[in-house]
């Protein structure tokens, strides 16, 4: 009911009773009624965000602390801070343990995780002394004084003295993933057009593209402790189930193909479940789960659920599930304020060629003049057997060639004699006999213990049985695998030459003809674009453009990248192997200028020291 319609009943019904304060007595329980419910309607509305369709996805009153809790996650704290919390009730938050000293002052990411993990262990323990204490009854004025508010903040927690002995062992930790979102977003942008494409053409709502902020922060190489693989987190069973998954292709690995099979999957699910709420819990907890947790309790708001609900593997995760899930869409859609200046990256463009039998990527790479880097960037669905030639790229796997390409790749695949392009996989069937194994088997075969494992999913390589069938990859099925590319991003701009920028980044002295901006950087393991440009000063979209970079979130550690100017001072943390005149050469000032920015007397820099490196 909207709000001046109330007041309006409100104000009718007190005309009507002026004929004396008893009746007027006998209204005022009313009133405040409706004066509950109004109020009680508008703090229900502030909940719901404008991004969020509140008929498809409420937000009861008790997971609105989770979702204030996961956004502060996501846009506030960052991987240097550890949130420490008590695992039921998330709006009780004890402190925050802060390692950005040690970062300040130059420590390696080595010492920053074993204080880190040496502060959090000790704090926990400060933490759970504190709730003994309060359960012993001991008064809250005598805790430490950044812990005397526990009592004020667990107040409308049931069960007085015992909550707190209760809470002493759900204490949690939570590292803050500010940095990660960020990156995330720009991530996004390759992929969330064909995302929302999908979701249309499977009639699901908008709001479930921001699903893999939760779910690997659109890391396509993202693997679980369970398994789980991908920007959409997929088991190999569930996979399987709505994914093609075979010996050459894992779509798993695919942002974009894998959206297909979570689409199906949460459609299933909806359908099944009958509430979106349940449908993406059942993403993390299984359909089968909400189903029994629904049967059990006799409902489907999941709010109860989340409160009540008991299993062994209905744990934090679960119940957090879709609290997080409301929060990603909302930090997304208010990135401008939470992260000004960050844009996603403009949408991956790729055709898609079709083919109706098994055809080897090196013979359609040289025929159509791509390299097979290229492909492989555009493909990241296709195992490395295909990439090498091994194994052929399957009739019903959509192939995706750069943009404007697709009729030189269809007339190359038409040019192909018949033999190029057989009507089954380039390999056979071998039974395990008594005494086989793996190495045995692949030297016999002319392969690899490795690309035998690949064929077959083998997760080790000595768990093979008597009887069991492998599949044995066949060596020149395709054409013979080309020696290995150099994939190298470094792209010379207009005029310079390459051996400039092999000079540059082996740290040879510059010859006066090249500017002082020139360096290029060696890709660390872990390093992202966006954490590279930071480094130096400059854009993301200035590394991208000077690079050639057409997936940016698919750099390799070891890539070289083309860094351009910037004209700003550069933070560096010096590594092993560095000294100040090589550092000089890196960044195109001199040794004296570094010695002054930073007040060093003498040549001497340890490993871990952060350095001010001046501008060009």
């Amino acid at each position: 009911m909207h709000k001046s319609l109330v007041f309006s009943k409100i104000r009718t019904s007190m005309r009507k009773h002026r004929c004396g304060r008893a009746r007027l007595s006998g209204l005022l329980p009313v009133c405040g009624l409706l004066l509950a419910f109004v109020v009680s309607g508008a703090v229900a509305q502030e909940r719901y965000h404008p991004a969020i369709d509140p008929d498809l996805f409420p937000l009861p009153e008790n997971l609105a602390a989770a979702v204030e809790f996961w956004k502060d996650v996501f846009a506030t704290y960052t991987s240097d801070q550890v949130i420490l919390h008590d695992e039921r009730h998330l709006d009780v938050v004890y402190s925050v343990v802060d390692m950005s000293d040690l970062r300040a002052t130059g420590s390696s990411e080595l010492q920053i995780d074993r204080a880190r993990i040496r502060r959090v262990r000790a704090e926990m323990s400060r933490i759970a002394k504190a709730l003994r204490d309060l359960a012993a009854g001991r008064p809250a004025m005598e805790l430490p004084p950044d812990l005397r508010s526990i009592p004020l903040q667990m107040e409308s927690i049931a069960g007085g003295r015992t909550k707190y002995r209760r809470a002493a062992g759900l204490i949690r930790s939570q590292r803050g993933l500010r940095k990660r979102f960020e990156e995330a977003i720009e991530i996004w942008g390759l992929f969330m057009p064909g995302i929302q494409r999908t979701l249309t053409a499977y009639g699901l709502p908008s709001e479930i593209r921001c699903l893999p902020f939760v779910e690997s922060m659109f890391n396509y190489r993202a693997r679980s402790k369970v398994g789980a693989s991908g920007a959409w987190q997929f088991t190999a069973a569930t996979g399987r189930a709505f994914l093609q998954m075979d010996e050459a292709v894992d779509a798993r690995s695919d942002v974009l193909l894998a959206a297909e099979g979570a689409a199906r999957k949460l459609r299933r699910d909806y359908e099944s479940l009958e509430a979106w709420p349940l449908a993406l819990t059942a993403y993390n907890h299984g359909a089968g789960g909400m189903a029994r947790a629904v049967r059990r309790l006799g409902t489907r708001d999941i709010g109860v659920i989340a409160e009540k609900y008991r299993s062994r593997t209905f744990g934090f995760a679960s119940r957090n599930f879709y609290p997080e899930f409301l929060a990603a869409v909302i930090v997304y859609a208010e990135r401008d304020r939470h992260f000004p200046g960050v844009e996603p990256f403009p949408e991956i463009q790729f055709d898609v060629v079709d083919r109706d039998r098994y055809v080897a990527l090196t013979d359609l790479a040289s025929a159509a003049g791509v390299e097979i880097d290229e492909l492989a960037d555009l493909n990241p669905a296709l195992d490395r057997s295909v990439l090498a030639g091994s194994l052929l790229v399957p009739p019903r796997y959509p192939l995706r060639v750069p943009a404007g390409t697709a009729t030189r790749f269809e007339q190359a695949y038409a040019a192909l004699s018949p033999e190029r392009k057989p009507d089954r996989q380039a390999a056979f069937g071998y039974r395990v006999q008594r005494g086989d194994t793996l190495g045995a088997i692949a030297r016999r075969f002319g392969s690899s213990v490795s690309e035998l494992q690949r064929a077959n999913r083998l997760p080790r390589a000595d768990r093979i049985y008597i009887g069991q069938r492998l599949r044995i990859p066949q060596q020149g099925s395709g054409r013979a695998a080309p020696p290995p590319v150099q994939r190298a991003a470094v792209r010379p701009p207009e005029g310079r030459s390459s051996a400039a920028t092999t000079r540059a980044a082996v740290g040879e002295p510059r010859t006066s003809n090249q500017a002082p901006s020139d360096i290029v950087h060696v890709v660390r393991s872990g390093e992202s674009v966006h954490r590279i440009a930071r480094k130096y000063g400059v854009t993301v979209a200035s590394v991208v453009a000077a690079n050639g970079l057409r997936r940016p979130d698919l750099i390799h550690t070891g890539q070289r990248l083309q860094i351009p100017a910037g004209g700003k001072d550069v933070v560096y943390r010096v590594r092993r192997g560095d000294t100040l005149s090589q550092l000089a050469r890196t960044f195109g000032t001199s040794t004296a200028e570094i010695q002054r920015a930073n007040g060093l007397r003498g040549s001497r820099i340890v490993v871990g020291q952060t350095l001010r490196i001046p501008a060009g």
